[in-house]
């Protein structure tokens, strides 16, 4: 269930999308926070989950039995937008969800997704010393079978890039949630050492000079605050034709 400070990050990255007369697709809604939020915001929602989804007011449709591990039962090309919060890290089959999530989208089209940040410093640290990161910090409950196991797909977001450069996206925009005061302290004791390493091991190690130039951008959005500090992050991406 997204907190208000992921809700607040969705709210803002969606209030630059014009909502008049578009569609917008929230998959796994659960308990309806964010189909409501949008739908106030003036998009048409329809709102999926694996189970019934709750009553909702504003007109938002509900689809029940939508199963984020198989294909997306509505044609190509059906939605302005798509809504995607805390559930991505519960998915086995992530590479399927952002193809199946490209082809639904029209041209143009813009997907906002949210994740536990298991990049950010305290989570680093953490594994370090634990080898568990942000979002699983001890072993699953082997009672839960994986796919009700909670967060035991996390995703990087250098993974989530990648889907995104294969599936038609680009990456448009990168949004912080909570931020506390330990990942703050531990950025600025650790900053200058986080540059040096990386610089040698992702750009001077590459040989290739075109992938040299996606690491390039890349490792900017690593070292950027919202991946150093926040809890959680919220991407947007926009379906694009690539030459």
């Amino acid at each position: 269930m997204p907190n208000a400070y992921i809700l607040d990050a969705v709210k803002q990255l969606w209030a630059g999308n014009p909502s008049r007369g578009k569609i917008l697709l929230d998959l796994s809604c659960g308990g309806g926070q964010t189909s409501r939020l949008l739908a106030g915001q003036g998009f048409g929602v329809i709102a999926t989950d694996y189970l019934p989804p709750p009553p909702m007011p504003n007109g938002i449709r509900r689809v029940a039995g939508v199963d984020l591990n198989a294909f997306l039962p509505f044609k190509s090309g059906s939605f302005d937008a798509v809504n995607l919060i805390e559930v991505i890290e519960h998915i086995e089959n992530q590479p399927q969800l952002i193809r199946e999530i490209g082809r639904v989208l029209k041209p143009e089209g813009v997907v906002v997704i949210s994740t536990p940040n298991v990049l950010n410093v305290l989570s680093r640290l953490r594994f370090l010393f634990t080898g568990f990161l942000r979002g699983r910090v001890r072993p699953a409950h082997y009672t839960s079978a994986p796919g009700q196991a909670p967060n035991i797909y996390l995703l990087h977001f250098y993974e989530l890039y990648y889907l995104f450069f294969h599936y038609g996206f680009e990456v448009q925009e990168l949004r912080k949630t909570r931020i506390k005061f330990a990942p703050v302290f531990f950025t600025l004791l650790f900053y200058p050492l986080m540059w040096m390493f990386s610089l040698e091991a992702v750009i001077r190690a590459e040989k290739d000079p075109t992938q040299r130039g996606y690491n390039w951008q890349i490792l900017r959005w690593l070292l950027s605050s919202p991946l150093l500090l926040s809890d959680n992050i919220v991407v947007k991406a926009k379906k694009v034709r690539r030459q």
